[in-house]
């Protein structure tokens, strides 16, 4: 893309009108995340610390017990890594934030726009997960729409929960993961 280019594109058109409240909450928002990347880059992660906690929550039975999915699927079985212990490794490595949003609900057509996310706060690493979750669920009698709110909502953060494990995961340094693994599966 030439410079030309870029000096052409137009940022996506502002609301008319922002409310007061919405301002504040936008500015409120903005100072978080500045205050956050300050914190975490003012106050670095202990590594060696980060892992004596993971191999101490690693070695207890209730982590272990929940460090894995496992699931049939055409003849075979899948499993991997939880979200349970994605979250528990982002906690214990420390200044990573994460989370799952609804950026847009058509209950007429179905469907739920989601995101997913991770950002290690003292890296600056970031991903993200954007992907459209239908109000479905498939059942042994064939695929059952989801109406009931609470359904949808479970549906949603069900599929939001996979999506964000992934996200924790990518940030989070894979020789730290591969031996959380491989001390839950020997608890």
């Amino acid at each position: 893309m030439s410079s030309n280019t870029i000096d052409r594109i137009s940022p996506a058109p502002a609301p008319a009108h922002v409310g007061q409240a919405t301002a504040i909450e936008q500015s409120r928002a903005v100072a978080e995340v500045q205050a956050a990347v300050v914190v975490a880059q003012q106050r670095p992660r202990n590594i060696e610390a980060a892992k004596i906690e993971m191999r101490l929550s690693c070695t207890r039975q209730r982590l272990a017990e929940k460090a894995f999915y496992a699931f049939p699927r055409a003849g075979e079985t899948v499993s991997g890594a939880s979200v349970y212990l994605a979250r528990e490794l982002a906690r214990v490595w420390g200044n990573i934030q994460y989370g799952i949003h609804e950026l847009r609900r058509n209950d007429a057509e179905g469907y739920s726009e989601m995101q997913a996310w991770a950002w290690d706060l003292q890296t600056t690493t970031r991903t993200a997960s954007t992907f459209v979750v239908p109000h479905k669920r498939d059942t042994k009698k064939g695929v059952k729409l989801l109406t009931d709110l609470r359904d949808v909502y479970e549906n949603n953060a069900n599929a939001g929960a996979r999506r964000v494990r992934e996200c924790i995961f990518a940030v989070l340094p894979p020789w730290f993961t591969a031996e959380a693994e491989e001390l839950c599966n020997s608890t």
